[in-house]
């Protein structure tokens, strides 16, 4: 049965029902940033490998060549997203570790975080990894931060369907959240695709106006 001797980490920032349950039992939870691109999965892995008394030497043998793949591929994946900014709406709770990922493995520069609730003891590491700098919010403040968005103008913003098409409309690219909850994202083998979900619609944008400059 599940009790003190159970380990367990968590794949999903929205499983904190599960994570809480698990701890009435008595769990025992293995904090680590959530495994997005190949700084979290390694992370991840790391805490986990480490719970097991893993070596430095297995764990760089098993992990060296699809870390160095994962690299390669988001370092590919993400060349129309360096040095463009992204804003987070609150939807899905993947916002504070898919924030992390695009600042620190694709070059990008987050004006702010918006996540309909953050729990401290699953969403700590994340933060901890997150540059100072972007704005983090909790909760559902839409007309605020429709006013921040529009003001600060990013390259991309993370929203909801019935945000996309109002904020399309006034000229910002948009990316729906709703598409990274339903689309194979994790883990090294992820890490390009999940990069490529962000940088279509911000290239696709560059192919508009290069059209419309025409």
């Amino acid at each position: 049965g599940i009790g003190g001797n159970t380990l367990y980490a968590l794949t999903q920032p929205f499983l904190t029902d599960t994570h809480e349950a698990l701890q009435r039992r008595g769990a025992n939870h293995i904090a680590a940033p959530f495994p997005f691109g190949e700084e979290g999965t390694t992370q991840w892995l790391r805490a986990i490998a480490d719970q097991f008394g893993v070596s430095d030497a297995k764990f760089a043998e098993v992990t060296d060549a699809p870390r160095a793949r994962a690299r390669k591929a988001v370092s590919q994946a993400s060349e129309a997203l360096r040095g463009k900014s992204v804003f987070f709406f609150p939807d899905s709770q993947l916002e504070i570790p898919l924030a992390r990922f695009l600042t620190r493995e694709c070059g990008m520069e987050a004006i702010e975080v918006g996540a309909p609730f953050i729990h401290k003891a699953v969403m700590t590491p994340d933060l901890d990894l997150l540059a100072e700098g972007p704005v983090i919010a909790e909760g559902q403040d839409v007309d605020k931060q429709l006013d921040r968005c529009r003001a600060a103008a990013p390259d991309l913003t993370v929203c909801g369907l019935g945000l996309a098409n109002p904020l399309e409309a006034v000229g910002l690219t948009t990316k729906w959240a709703i598409e990274l909850v339903f689309t194979p994202v994790h883990f090294y083998e992820q890490a390009g695709d999940l990069s490529g979900l962000f940088s279509r619609p911000v290239r696709r944008r560059s192919l508009l106006n290069l059209e419309a400059a025409e």
